[in-house]
């Protein structure tokens, strides 16, 4: 594996989403208390099972990526790698800040559940690219990066803080 400048630039990207995501995920839950706060670290970690449910089946960015580069198929390959992503940065991020506006304890509960998910799919990623050897970094980081541009530009544009109630 040869690391360049758009490499290590291209993992400080994604680095820089997931710190992000994990940091508004802990704002989210410190900002309640008693026992709310706990069922919001309960709906964090159970986004983490769910991807470890997920991983088995398939389902998860690197397994998608990897099948459909086995196959050759562009089509799947830009698909799978590129507009997938994208598509759940845009509606991850648009439904983390309606929830978050709404400030009910279920919608947030729901988005901390999947913002997990989605963290442990950018982390295995990752994983999967280096220890296989199946594809170089930069390829299986394709999704990764369309997720992180899709949701640096959604939240970039379209986030406020909410405004307190006068």
């Amino acid at each position: 594996m040869k690391w360049d400048v758009f490499t290590i630039i291209e993992q400080m990207l994604i680095l820089l989403t997931i710190s992000s995501q994990i940091w508004i995920a802990v704002r989210v839950i410190l900002n309640s208390s008693g026992a709310e706060q706990y069922v919001r670290i309960m709906a964090f970690c159970t986004g983490f099972l769910m991807f470890l449910i997920s991983r088995p089946l398939g389902l998860t960015f690197a397994d998608l990526m990897l099948r459909a580069r086995v196959q050759e198929d562009l089509l799947s390959l830009v698909l799978i790698g590129g507009l997938l992503p994208f598509m759940i940065g845009i509606v991850v991020s648009e439904a983390t800040i309606l929830a978050l506006h709404m400030g009910r304890p279920i919608p947030i509960r729901f988005m901390l559940m999947v913002a997990a998910f989605t963290l442990s799919q950018a982390a295995y990623t990752n994983f999967i690219a280096l220890k296989t050897h199946v594809t170089t970094l930069d390829r299986a980081y394709v999704p990764n990066l369309c997720y992180a541009v899709a949701v640096g530009i959604w939240l970039t544009f379209r986030y406020r803080d909410p405004t307190p109630d006068k």
